[in-house]
């Protein structure tokens, strides 16, 4: 298929919903919907913003990012530059325990859904 989507995350619980506006790979928007008592009421409707950071002259110059809201990603490799910086093999934010912990519940996402690794296509 080849067309372009919203790409928006929504997550949805007993108590209401978060969405992670488009694009969700790299938001700036947050939306939560808190359900009230009765089918289809709502308690509380918040949207946050999140900024991106201003583009500095030099990233101007180069013509800017591929990507939409890729400025957002500069935490991360300041992230990444301070930990080699100072010898680090992994950022105390999220340790390599938690990240490994993070990819097996994405599989066991995977796995209730059926969705088949890309390898066995």
């Amino acid at each position: 298929m080849c067309g372009e989507t919203s790409e928006e995350t929504q997550i949805v619980g007993s108590k209401g919903r978060l969405k992670i506006e488009t694009p969700s790979h790299c938001p700036t928007k947050l939306s939560v919907s808190i359900k009230a008592h009765g089918r289809g009421h709502v308690a509380m409707d918040e949207t946050y913003e999140y900024p991106l950071p201003d583009d500095t002259e030099e990233i101007k110059a180069a013509g800017g990012y591929f990507y939409p809201n890729s400025a957002g990603f500069i935490y991360e490799a300041a992230a990444v530059a301070r930990c080699i910086a100072s010898g680090k093999t992994e950022a105390p934010q999220i340790t390599l325990s938690e990240t490994l912990q993070n990819l097996r519940l994405v599989e066991e996402v995977r796995i209730q859904l059926g969705v088949k690794p890309i390898e066995e296509d």
